[in-house]
């Protein structure tokens, strides 16, 4: 990556002799074998993200960025290319986000999952989880820290997948607010998310809740959302990551209850790095109770094993 970014930012100043701009470029790619009982599958990946950056005289930063992906965990090889949809001016603290794919902080107590895309390929899932109809599109958010805290304000215009292209902001019906505020009181790390979505039929809202702490040498996660209106109900995760030598490993545990059906999740991942970026990892999860109908495919239980790598 270094040495792309090296040639980039070469070439770019040798064009834009008076440009001040930071162009990085990374990359990753996967292999790997992953499984949902009877039905094997291999994946194989990656992606290209590139980082826009530059600085006005004033000392603002004014930043975007893209990326072109081949998905690992599709099983029609998905290809995409994303970004060039925000712009984020970030000064004194505060950083401002415009644009197509504003985020709303809904999720912040989804904190169970220790998995990547490919070890829940085929697998079933929870049949219900608590969250709202959509979460992203045309708006603004505002984040800024001051003392030990961080606050972000989200609002979004439109979330409908159209506008998303268009870019409508007037007489859109489908509009989201939140607010999130993350600090530390002791040795305890708080991150606090609501978010609301309404649209003509139907309101959402979702607040959740993440505690992060230093523990038996490694860390602990725990978090608790509810959710009305769409998916109406709760869900608590745990999650500890700790070190083993070099190799990383990770175990987290959810449990939903949402519109009278009830699940549990286990995931188990295990990281261990060779080296220049390259890495080895094997992952499982596990779902009981009222989960997505079994099929030919999929399954209750799927795991996948295979190397990871960093450009």
């Amino acid at each position: 990556m270094k040495k792309l970014s090296l040639l980039v930012s070469a070439l770019t100043a040798g064009i834009f002799t008076t440009a001040q701009a930071d162009i990085s470029v990374s990359g990753s790619s996967v292999i790997a074998y992953q499984s949902a009982d009877s039905n094997n599958n291999s994946a194989h990946g990656g992606s290209v993200s590139f980082g826009l950056s530059t600085t006005t005289d004033s000392g603002m930063t004014v930043s975007s960025g893209a990326g072109i992906t081949l998905s690992a965990s599709s099983a029609a090889a998905n290809r995409a290319i994303s970004g060039f949809q925000n712009i984020t001016f970030a000064t004194g603290g505060t950083s401002i986000t415009v644009g197509n794919d504003v985020g709303l902080p809904d999720g912040v107590g989804d904190v169970g999952g220790a998995v990547g895309s490919i070890a829940i390929l085929n697998n079933n899932g929870m049949s219900k989880t608590v969250g709202i109809t959509d979460d992203e599109g045309t708006g603004i958010s505002v984040t800024t820290s001051f003392g030990g805290a961080t606050v972000g304000l989200y609002y979004v215009a439109d979330a409908t997948p159209s506008a998303h292209a268009t870019g409508d902001i007037d007489g859109a019906a489908d509009t989201g607010t939140g607010a999130k505020f993350s600090t530390s009181i002791g040795d305890v790390g708080v991150t606090i998310g609501y978010a609301t979505y309404e649209d003509a039929s139907k309101d959402d809202e979702e607040t959740g809740i993440a505690l992060t702490y230093a523990a038996m040498g490694g860390t602990l996660t725990a978090g608790y959302e509810s959710s009305t209106g769409t998916k109406d109900g709760n869900q608590v995760g745990i999650k500890y990551s700790m070190s083993l030598d070099s190799a990383s490993v990770t175990i987290g545990y959810s449990s939903a209850d949402v519109d009278s059906k009830s699940a549990n999740q286990t995931d188990v991942a295990v990281s261990y790095p060779l080296g220049g970026g390259v890495s080895v990892f094997a992952e499982m999860r596990s779902v009981s109770g009222d989960t997505v109908t079994d099929t030919a495919t999929k399954a209750d239980s799927t795991m996948a094993i295979g190397t990871s790598i960093a450009f």
